[in-house]
């Protein structure tokens, strides 16, 4: 047995380094989305989200907000705007992600109690820059409400003492856990690289046996297997499943060991986990062929399922939230078993008292080819499904 698989391996071998497509989908595509995702989220989180102001009144009041935005963190006060028509152009170009018009007789209005009104525009095209924008402006606004409040009741006589707890009666201590820095990079990177490692192997696993259907290969592959479906499949998948598990154990290591990204378990248990979830693709990408046993059947269906493992697996929605029976449907994606075992083990270090089930989810994903060796094995053999 060992000799067939060690035949197919070299085989497989040289059909890898015959096409640029499984250079593609085995290294390079996973390797640029790392240098992607990294480059692009290095800082982890938007720091300076360039906004406008449009200042019609252009008194103290006014020039104290403007002071207040530009000691915020989160934008950066890009242009000052006459009027707010060159302002919203401004915004629908790209230039700003949203900005705040101070209205005329502001101070006046304030002083007089009269409440006045200080509309913001900010953009939800941009869904981060454009929330970061908001949430700044009603934090300046919060704390420029506050000093109103306090410099009013400061010239009704209130005692210094009694100002503040009325302003804020009850004051919120805020412990982020798990991601105290609430960097994107850390949320977003930890379960995007798996998911597109997970769709990759599921893809190129559909098309590398799907390639040898087309073109009718199969009875030399099953040659040179020993007549063994097992064999040829193992044989196969061998190189893939080693690449793939060093490109998932070097995520591991660069994650959580030289990025630092938060890891409250052992690190052993995230490399179980990448290379579960490594396995369980090569077993659904194998359940697709076998159950679709045509090249562009089997990608079309693959493509399909690895794609809405990243919505449904929990990291964009919570699945909790969602209806009942695709709270279910979630269930049958290998990412969110992957994704659960890493907030449980990795982030709350809830140990495997928890993550049992999840684990054990995994592994259920490894039994799928069984259920279509036959009739994979009658595709290789009678090649009676059509290729083109």
């Amino acid at each position: 047995m060992l000799n067939c698989i060690l035949n197919v391996f070299l085989r497989e071998k040289d059909i890898m380094f015959s096409r640029p497509i499984y250079l593609y989908g085995t290294i390079l595509v996973l390797a640029f989305c790392a240098i992607f995702f990294v480059s692009l989220m290095y800082q982890g989180l938007p720091q300076r989200v360039p906004v406008g102001v449009v200042d019609k009144d252009n008194s103290y009041l006014s020039r104290n907000a403007i002071k207040q935005m530009e000691a915020l963190q989160g934008i950066e006060i890009a242009h000052y705007y006459g009027s707010h028509q060159d302002a919203r152009l401004a915004m629908q170009k790209g230039e700003i992600y949203g900005f705040i018009e101070f209205p005329e007789d502001l101070y006046v209005n304030t002083v007089n109690g009269l409440r006045p009104t200080v509309p913001v525009y900010y953009t939800e095209a941009y869904m981060i820059p454009g929330t970061l924008a908001y949430k700044s402006f009603l934090q300046m606004a919060n704390v420029l409400n506050a000093g109103v409040r306090r410099t009013t009741m400061r010239a009704k006589g209130v005692p210094e003492a009694d100002i503040m707890p009325q302003l804020q009666p009850i004051s919120i201590d805020t412990h982020s856990i798990c991601n105290p820095w609430t960097s994107y990079a850390i949320y977003l990177i930890s379960i995007i690289w798996p998911g597109i490692l997970s769709l990759c192997i599921i893809v190129m696993t559909v098309f590398t046996i799907g390639f040898e259907l087309k073109n009718k290969t199969t009875p030399d592959l099953l040659e040179k297997a020993g007549g063994s479906i097992f064999n040829a499949l193992v044989g196969k998948l061998l190189p893939y499943f080693l690449i793939y598990l060093l490109l998932g154990l070097s995520f591991v290591v660069f994650a959580y060991k030289v990025f630092g990204f938060p890891l409250l378990g052992p690190a052993w248990v995230m490399a179980l986990n990448i290379t579960m979830l490594v396995l369980a693709s090569h077993a659904v990408g194998l359940f697709f062929i076998g159950l679709f046993p045509v090249l562009r059947d089997a990608l079309s269906a693959a493509s399909l399922y690895s794609i809405l493992a990243l919505s449904m697996c929990g990291m964009t929605y919570p699945v909790e939230m969602m209806v009942a029976p695709m709270q279910g449907f979630a269930q049958i994606f290998p990412l969110r078993q992957y994704y659960l075992i890493y907030v449980k083990w990795a982030m709350l270090d809830s140990g495997i008292r928890d993550c049992w089930i999840n684990m054990l989810g995994l592994c259920i994903f490894f039994f799928l080819p069984f259920l279509i060796l036959r009739r994979l094995k009658d595709a290789m053999i009678n090649l009676n499904y059509p290729t083109k």
